[in-house]
């Protein structure tokens, strides 16, 4: 039975908690922090003295701004602090991309404000690895007239050097290439049509991959929203206008894969191109076996053949079980190469 005499009042709880008492009763509503005992007459909460501890756990997620729901969550992992920690780590990890991409957006705003004045970031890159980059990303790039945002590849500096991306919104396909000098503004990027993307293309792989001496030939790229161009060695340039459009935020999805828990699924990559030969049908399934017939996420298998043959070698992530996420393909190195939305089985032939 609750003693009476020793529950406080809901201003009390609210000034040993710093929560105000609307936000307690609505914490009660939502089944969050539920009183000790209620005035049947007058609705009055009264709490225990566990309470104050609860509320103030409460009142510092809600100054980080963790969702009701995953407030809840950290409380019933209690008493498995592990658990609690990770939920909020996880929480900061999401504010922190937030607020790096408020930062690159700032940048790229106050590009657009200093319009034709913006000077390009340039950055020198080597030449082989730059093909191999926009291979590895031009299979994803869009067709579709109704989104010309997506019939480009994204081109942009980030610290190390500069990442390339494409997405037709069904999958989007990453690479990275290191380049000279680092640690470049990521606020000016570059959206190439497919038509310059591919000119560039077809010049560096008509490049000689070395010097007489052997060393590796670089090319300077010119980055800004409204230009872009590439010197080869030897002085010749490509170069275009760029597209003036939004390109779709994908580095929400570009998850760090020390975050992947140790309980995910991998299947290697050979594993995948092995099971997808001699496979004509539209979709294919892959379970934790490989391709299969009838079980496990079910995939465009033109697009999966595509993205596992653009890697060669690595492996992909399948979703935790009953989880709705794109497949992730990984290099050896576990850096996301590829990810390749699930197909609604109920479109399937």
């Amino acid at each position: 039975m609750t003693d009476d005499h020793r529950l406080l009042p809901i201003g009390e709880l609210s000034r040993a908690s710093g929560l105000t008492v609307s936000a307690l009763r609505f914490y009660d509503r939502q089944g969050v922090l539920t009183p000790a005992a209620v005035d049947p007459a007058t609705g009055y909460r009264r709490y225990s003295p566990a309470h104050v501890h609860d509320a103030r756990l409460i009142a510092g997620m809600r100054r980080i701004g963790l969702p009701l729901a995953e407030m809840t969550a950290v409380q019933e992992s209690l008493p498995d602090t592990a658990a609690a920690e990770d939920l909020l780590t996880a929480h900061l990890r999401r504010l922190e991309d937030g607020l790096s991409d408020a930062r690159r957006e700032v940048a790229r705003l106050t590009g657009l404000l200093a319009g034709p004045r913006h000077a390009p970031v340039e950055i020198r890159v080597g030449a082989a690895a730059l093909a191999r980059a926009l291979d590895g990303v031009r299979y994803a790039a869009s067709s579709d007239p109704d989104y010309p945002m997506l019939c480009a590849v994204l081109l942009e500096p980030h610290p190390d050097g500069v990442r390339l991306v494409a997405t037709d919104r069904y999958r989007l396909a990453v690479a990275e290439v290191e380049g000279a000098p680092g640690g470049h503004d990521e606020g000016s990027m570059s959206l190439l049509p497919t038509a310059l993307a591919d000119q560039v293309r077809r010049a560096l792989w008509e490049t000689p991959r070395t010097t007489g001496e052997e060393r590796t030939v670089h090319v300077t790229l010119r980055i800004s929203p409204a230009r872009f161009s590439a010197t080869l060695p030897g002085g010749a340039v490509v170069d275009g206008d760029c597209l003036d459009l939004d390109f779709p935020d994908y580095r929400r999805l570009l998850h760090d894969p020390g975050s992947t828990r140790v309980t995910s699924t991998q299947v290697p990559v050979a594993d995948i191109l092995a099971g997808l030969s001699g496979r004509a049908e539209r979709h294919v399934h892959l379970d934790r076996t490989g391709v299969t017939d009838a079980t496990g996420l079910l995939l465009d298998r033109a697009f999966l053949w595509e993205a596992a043959s653009t890697l060669g070698e690595g492996y992909a992530v399948l979703p935790a079980e009953g989880e709705i996420a794109p497949l992730a393909l990984r290099d050896l190195d576990g850096q996301l190469v590829s990810l390749l939305m699930p197909v609604q089985p109920d479109v399937a032939p």
